[in-house]
């Protein structure tokens, strides 16, 4: 697993080692050792890094401030306070209990943060292009007022509401959902924001010009960065008919997605976790060959589609957090999407 230092730059703070080589290739997460031996996992397809000439910009007074009390407060939470001056190789120690005035609830409330949820309910009427998708079912079988309690089964596809698109996805190979890294699930959130066009035009796509002119703004996109399309879809999504816009003439859908040179320029230029759109794809809805989600998962990235309320969440300065399933094989899973401002 990376060095306290990465898992706390998630958070925002310049990394003083990186780990790029170990947990950017979809391998699993180890659990505790133990004596018996476990099998290696297959390394995803390297990622790529670009150098830069100078430091990522930084972002003013009390986002700074807050920022650093979130990351103290993660620190503890995780037992990692102190830790970063540990050398690598000395031995784990047990985690010292939190002072609960600096958990990371505590420090929420003292600084009057806001938890966006990113994430639509999961119901049977969730739009879904039914071709691919099958639709989500629920069927209470179990009756408090005969048994003591209520429970439900439910059906549903991988890839319905709002979801994760693992490496696996696009090739077996890849990570699957029980193997995404768990510092991945926690990053520095980018917004760039195309609602405009996109009212105009349904078959939009966010290019690279719109990733320059968010860096010309906001400075170069962090390392470890999640980065989200908000083109104002999800508002839609009580529409099944204008939140997928099936054109049956073409046989195509009509929504924005995210360009394939964008996606290119993501994984080659810069070093993300991953990308997501508030659209049911990352690519386009005219795209018939799935080449954005390619682009992205082929270099062990995760994308996350059908994200909710993004225009919400400033274009720079949140932090995403991921709560995803850990269901074996997956090659993807609901999430529980988060913005903590």
């Amino acid at each position: 697993m990376c060095s306290p230092q990465v898992i706390l730059a998630a958070l925002g703070a310049r990394a003083q080692t990186n780990c790029h080589d170990h947990h950017h290739r979809g391998a699993a997460v180890p659990e505790a050792a133990t004596t018996a031996p476990t099998a290696p996992t297959a390394p995803a397809a390297p990622r790529r890094r670009r150098n830069r000439s100078g430091p990522a910009p930084e972002h003013g007074g009390p986002v700074t401030d807050r920022r650093g009390a979130l990351r103290a407060a993660v620190a503890g939470t995780l037992g990692l306070a102190g830790a970063v001056a540990l050398p690598s190789t000395a031995a784990a120690a047990p985690p010292e209990p939190t002072d609960p005035a600096d958990s990371l609830a505590s420090v929420l409330r003292r600084d009057r943060r806001r938890i966006v949820d990113l994430t639509h309910p999961l119901s049977a009427d969730f739009p879904v292009f039914d071709f691919y998708v099958r639709r989500p079912e629920q069927r209470q079988v179990m009756f408090a007022d005969v048994v003591g309690f209520n429970s439900a089964e439910w059906t549903f596809n991988e890839h319905a509401g709002t979801h994760m698109d693992v490496p696996a996805h696009a090739d077996a190979g890849l990570a699957h959902a029980d193997e995404i890294a768990l510092e991945d699930l926690v990053a520095p959130l980018v917004v760039v924001r195309i609602a405009e066009r996109a009212e105009r035009e349904n078959t939009t796509e966010l290019t690279v010009d719109d990733l320059l002119d968010w860096e010309d703004e906001h400075g170069t996109i962090p390392d470890g960065a999640f980065v989200a399309m908000d083109s104002g879809w999800y508002k839609r999504v009580g529409d099944a008919e204008a939140f997928l816009q099936f054109d049956r003439s073409a046989e195509v859908m009509r929504f924005p997605g995210v360009s394939v040179e964008a996606a290119d320029f993501l994984v080659g230029e810069r070093d993300i976790v991953g990308f997501g759109t508030d659209t049911t794809s990352l690519d386009v809805g005219t795209r018939v060959e799935p080449l954005t989600h390619r682009a992205l998962l082929t270099t062990g990235r995760y994308g996350l589609e059908n994200l909710a309320a993004l225009d919400e969440v400033p274009e720079s300065g949140a932090t995403l957090v991921v709560g995803l399933p850990k269901l074996r094989g997956g090659f993807g899973a609901p999430v529980r999407a988060m913005a903590i401002l």
